[in-house]
Order: C-alpha cells, then structure tokens, then sequence
C-alpha cells in the first residue's frame, strides 16, 4: 500500500532558529524518481524526505543525528522502486532531498540551492537513483592477556552517503562527495580493555584493517565484505 505523510510547517520557524524561513506562496514542489539496488532490483519502502536548512551535518539522513524540525514533505517508495513526494517549497541556499533505507541501502542527498532556482515544471526528477547495498561490521575484540596490555586498531572502508550538489540542475562534481573513504580507530587499554561494536560498509568493497599490540609495528589485513554481516573476533 502507499504511503504519503505530508508535514505543513505552520509554525513560525524563525522563532526557533532566530532565522527567517520562508515558504513559497501556494506554491508546492514534486520530488519524483525511482529506486533501484546496485544489483538493478527496485527498493520499495525507502525513505524520501525533502528539507530545507538542515541540521547535523551535509551527510545527515532523516531520523540520525540531524532533525525533521525543517521537513517539508516526505513519501516512501513503493513496490516497482517509483517515488513522488509533494511539498512545500523554500527559498533557501540548503535545499535537500534526503534517501535513507535503514541499514540496507547507503543513503542519497540531492542538494542544491533554491534562492534564485525553480526546477522546470517545478519538478525535481531525480531520474533513477541507484544505492548500492550494505553490510554490517560487527567487530568484538577482547583482552585476555591481562592487565597493562593495549591494543590499537583501524578500520579504512566506504562510506555509506553520496552527496551530490547540483547548481540550476546540473551536478557540481567539485562539490559532491560519494562513498568516500572512512577511518575509525580506536585504543584499547586498562581503562577500556574490551569492544562489541559495529559499522557500516559498502557490500562487496575491500576493509583495511590495521592494529597494534603495545605500540609494536602495526599489521594491516584486507577482507572483502561479502556478507551481510560480516563477524570479526579477535583476543589480544
């Protein structure tokens, strides 16, 4: 069944932000695309939301770190990977089409700058749109060595967000960021000794990982995550 959840904004948002937003008058914008995975299967229940000023960070997609205090519309895809999204229309220099899949898919964000741009027919089409697929990380390293033993470690992958900055409709490469690489890396000591944790990655993409036990000269492994979960355990 389709979804369509429609957020009007009547509040005065300058009174939350201290900065002027503002709408155009009867005016209402239409987001529509379609979504496939990098294996060409559409992807139906993602997550389309359209805002403007957004918070957190240019790679926040809806419900992480940022807010959906300056969402203008939102929709779902549906069963074929077809979306469409109507919504209000701001005139802003952080106007943002966000994609968001859970875990599944990376995230999308179409950007671009509505001060002095109307799309043709007041109609962003995003044409096809392909998110390739995730795999989770999950990485538990313990210490069995016992206590003043440190272990220091690394994770080099892809990140799960393309960025892309159009300008009047066309994609500004200089200005966009798609799966870029990633570093974590973490120190393991008597204060913290052990870690269950785990990350997010592009599927079928080579991990660098490197450690170190006691400052010792780092060793670095590849694997290709080739898994939806991929385990990793290691005893120091």
């Amino acid at each position: 069944m389709k979804r369509f959840i429609f957020i009007v904004l009547i509040t005065n948002l300058s009174l939350l932000t201290g900065c002027e937003v503002t709408f155009e008058p009867n005016v209402r914008v239409q987001v529509i695309g379609n979504l496939v995975s990098d294996n060409g299967e559409p992807i139906s229940e993602a997550k389309i939301g359209v805002y403007t000023r957004r918070t957190g960070g240019f790679i926040t997609a809806p419900g992480s770190t940022g807010s959906d205090e300056f969402l203008l519309g939102r929709n779902y895809s549906v069963q074929d990977g077809s979306f469409e999204v109507n919504s209000l229309y701001d005139r802003d220099s952080d106007f943002s089409i966000i994609i968001s899949n859970d875990n599944n898919h990376a995230n999308y964000i179409y950007s671009t700058s509505t001060v002095n741009y109307d799309p043709e027919d007041l109609t962003f089409d995003l044409q096809t749109v392909t998110l390739p697929r995730l795999a989770i990380i999950n990485y538990n390293f313990m210490r069995t060595s016992g206590e003043g033993n440190t272990f220091e470690f690394g994770f080099n992958f892809k990140d799960n967000t393309c960025y892309e900055y159009f300008i009047a409709g066309v994609l500004d490469a200089s200005l966009s960021r798609c799966y870029e690489d990633r570093f974590l890396n973490r120190t393991l000591n008597d204060n913290s000794p052990d870690v269950d944790w785990s990350f997010t990655a592009l599927y079928d993409t080579e991990v660098e990982f490197t450690y170190s036990i006691n400052g010792q000269d780092p060793i670095t492994e590849n694997f290709t995550i080739n898994q939806d979960n991929y385990e990793l355990t290691l005893n120091y």
